[in-house]
């Protein structure tokens, strides 16, 4: 009769616990704080995408700072909650481009054709994917959405980037030197992105990646090429050479010392 009582009073003490635990979560969810709302959504990403507690971001996404709706975004890709792609797939027409954004990048984590034909608009600086999620008036904003910190966060999970073998680098640094850039396009982050399976986007978008007038599409084209040691493509390395951005000039020739050095192509990782 002991024991049983114990049970009883520790299942009491560990409900309310619990219940303790989402009333805080709940309580910075709305709280008046912009950048504690926002911290809010970023932690549920460690909560199970069943726990009541992840409802709160149903709400997050209605946010009226953008940073909290992007944070809510960013974190219902993580949980990788099928049940939320409605979600996700209503965030792709925010007017925040920022917002709209992360959404196709979670979409597409989450292998959604909504997400594959989004980032390829955002390539493509069109509609030819006809998106019905995607805003005409939006793509220009789009085009030129910077954000470095989200590309380097969002292509590591999406493994974007090698397993490392002797002798040779796995090029996070070169990586990291463009995704650091005030510059970086988001036109450049669906390019590393879209080229993570290797499908036949990648394909036709590298074709025309090498002379395109964005330089950090240009670099991300090189990383590319050279990380899977496409030596087809060294003569479009070649003339990189004489590009006129440094970034551009100097991952050229690396990568094409590389590939002449004839390192095989690596193996993605699994995500992280």
């Amino acid at each position: 009769m002991r024991s049983l009582c114990l049970f009883l009073l520790g299942a009491c003490l560990w409900a309310g616990t619990v219940e303790d635990a989402r009333k805080v979560l709940s309580d910075a969810a709305h709280g008046k704080d912009g950048d504690e709302r926002r911290e809010t959504a970023l932690a549920l990403s460690l909560v199970y995408a069943k726990d009541p507690a992840a409802s709160l971001l149903d709400e997050m996404l209605r946010d009226k700072d953008y940073l909290v709706r992007v944070a809510a975004v960013d974190t219902l890709g993580e949980l990788n909650d099928k049940s939320r792609l409605g979600l996700l797939k209503t965030a792709l027409s925010d007017d925040v481009p920022e917002v709209a954004f992360a959404a196709a990048k979670a979409l597409y984590a989450l292998k959604t054709p909504e997400g594959r034909e989004a980032l390829q608009s955002v390539y493509e600086g069109d509609l030819k994917a006809k998106s019905n999620y995607v805003k005409k008036e939006m793509m220009n904003s789009w085009r030129r959405l910077k954000s470095p910190k989200s590309a380097f966060l969002f292509t590591v999970q999406q493994g974007i980037g090698f397993v490392p073998v002797p002798g040779i680098g796995a090029g996070y640094n070169a990586m990291m030197g463009i995704f650091g850039d005030a510059e970086f396009s988001a036109r450049a982050v669906s390019l590393l992105m879209l080229c993570g399976d290797r499908g036949k986007a990648c394909n036709e978008m590298l074709g025309a990646a090498f002379s395109d007038e964005d330089w950090t599409v240009r670099a991300a084209a090189v990383h590319v090429a050279a990380t899977r040691n496409l030596t087809a493509l060294k003569g479009q390395l070649a003339v990189l050479l004489n590009d006129k951005k440094e970034k551009v000039r100097l991952r050229a020739a690396a990568g094409y010392l590389r590939m002449e050095a004839g390192v095989p192509a690596k193996a993605l990782p699994k995500k992280l």
